[in-house]
């Protein structure tokens, strides 16, 4: 009966976790960021090939996985594609983050992973950013799946192919490496009264052939989608290039204590408080039961506080700053929180008893948060997740400029005019016009364009002269980005006449 109710748990918080990933998975606008990687996978898909930027854009493996997935649904250009079957990657990565513990479940104990999962199934960050299309669910996904098998058993090369993966995924894959070789360093000095010059020989000789191994996979992972294939060799130079000259956009800077601000301190926003404390608190016990005598897997929970620490240092000195970096550092933390329960049985009733709280205060409030983050709050500015959120009103717009056209059918509305920089998501809400055009400042015909789109940047020139020829609608586009809508002036006419 014990062991059954131990399946019954498992189920239970893996299928929530599930849920919450893909419960109305299309229904919150599409972020620019994902427009950006749909329109890269709708290029991809239509060209054949690829060449890595390594300026602006993150690695292939996005675009590389979310290819087969839109052929499978029939989406194949660019105007056919969903935010449901581009978001239907990620969902499944992330769900595929709680399988992650069942690895060390046979040495760590039930209790420990169980918790751990329940984290990872519950965190309003790790679920907010599996219901997107952007590249850190499965920077997540396989950090975790190379932490456990690096821990678990670093044999046959898994290692080697999930940090492979990882690099694929993103050069921030990088941080990751200093942040574990950081505490292996710590974990090393800690213990270097114990870990002799004959421990390490021992493991140097258990291990040295698995090691070559992994390190042939890893290069030949990052190769393989770098070089797309094998069919861009140049890929190999861009993949070591993007370290040096990628280019970060402006406006992204913040304080060193952002994620501290995020993830540890409660906040209240919108009249909700977001706030992960409690995970934190229980990190932080597991981390300070390491140091008991007799402490059960105490080398494993100083590593995951270390690195944990390392990668947050890390990322809090990179001036460039979002809510979704902090994805693969807090899974960290919640695998920490996981051991927390570690040794249960042998803690006191009152121990037991704060313990017991603390997990279900963890659970209950992440749940509570992640029903607000992924729900009411999806796409608005008092949500922190939702960072730049694109605003709701523009779901209507494609809708709408239908019914215009339905209204003026002698007239067409293309070619568009798209004026001003910074305009995604915009692109991926006017795929459906083939005639389209985006230019940093207005074209010399632009007055006889039936549709015109103008940024802020470019709204007054627009404006002025559009003044006599066009209505000007105004529209959002994301959270505090206003944008113009102009409808040439014999086209609403007949919107006023027919349209409503």
């Amino acid at each position: 009966m014990k062991r059954a109710a131990v399946i019954a748990c498992w189920i239970t918080v893996i299928i929530a976790g599930i849920f919450l990933r893909f419960d109305h998975l299309s229904t919150r606008p599409f972020h620019a960021d994902e427009a950006t990687g749909a329109r890269i996978t709708a290029t991809r898909m239509g060209s054949g090939a690829y060449c890595f930027d390594p300026l602006h854009f993150h690695g292939p493996l996005l675009s590389s996985l979310a290819i087969p997935i839109c052929k499978m649904n029939g989406e194949t250009r660019w105007q056919e594609m969903t935010k449901s079957t581009l978001r239907l990657l990620t969902a499944i990565a992330g769900s595929l983050l709680l399988l992650a513990p069942l690895f060390w479940r046979r040495r760590f104990g039930d209790g420990p992973m169980l918790v751990t999962t329940a984290l990872f199934a519950t965190s309003p960050l790790l679920v907010y950013y599996s219901r997107m299309f952007i590249h850190e669910p499965l920077l997540v996904l396989f950090g975790m799946l190379a932490l456990v098998s690096m821990v678990r058993s670093p044999r046959y090369g898994i290692p080697g192919l999930m940090i492979g993966l990882m690099f694929a995924t993103k050069e921030s894959f990088a941080i990751s490496m200093l942040a574990w070789s950081g505490a292996g360093m710590v974990l090393a000095w800690e213990n270097r009264k114990k870990w002799d010059r004959s421990f390490y020989l021992s493991v140097w000789k258990t291990y040295r052939m698995h090691i070559a191994i992994s390190l042939l996979t890893f290069v030949s992972c990052a190769i393989f989608f770098y070089t797309d294939g094998l069919h861009n060799p140049h890929g190999v130079i861009d993949s070591i290039r993007t370290f040096f000259d990628y280019q970060t956009g402006a406006g992204h800077n913040k304080p060193y204590a952002y994620y501290l601000q995020l993830l540890a301190f409660p906040m209240k926003s919108g009249g909700v408080w977001w706030f992960g404390t409690p995970v934190v608190m229980l990190a932080l016990l597991a981390f300070v039961f390491s140091f008991r005598r007799n402490a059960e897997s105490s080398s494993i929970i100083r590593f995951l506080a270390y690195a944990a620490a390392g990668h947050f240092l890390i990322y809090s000195a990179i001036a460039y700053k979002t809510p979704w970096l902090a994805c693969l550092p807090w899974a960290h933390v919640c695998l920490l929180a996981g051991f927390g329960v570690a040794g249960f049985s042998r803690h006191r009733l009152p121990m037991k008893t704060a313990i017991c709280l603390l997990v279900g205060l963890c659970l209950t409030s992440q749940f509570s948060q992640t029903h607000r983050a992924t729900g009411r709050y999806a796409s608005d500015a008092r949500n922190p997740f939702a960072y730049v959120p694109t605003r709701n009103e523009i779901e209507s717009l494609g809708p709408w400029l239908e019914k215009l056209q339905q209204a003026a059918p002698g007239i067409s509305l293309e070619p568009v005019a798209v004026i001003g920089s910074e305009t995604w998501p915009l692109n991926w809400y006017l795929r459906s016009f083939h005639e389209i055009g985006y230019w940093p400042s207005p074209p010399d015909d632009l007055k006889s364009r039936a549709l015109v789109f103008a940024m802020p940047d470019a709204g007054g020139a627009v404006t002025s002269l559009l003044a006599d020829t066009h209505i000007s609608l105004p529209r959002g586009l994301r959270a505090g980005v206003p944008m113009q809508m102009f409808v040439r002036n014999d086209v609403w006419k007949l919107w006023m006449e027919n349209g409503k």
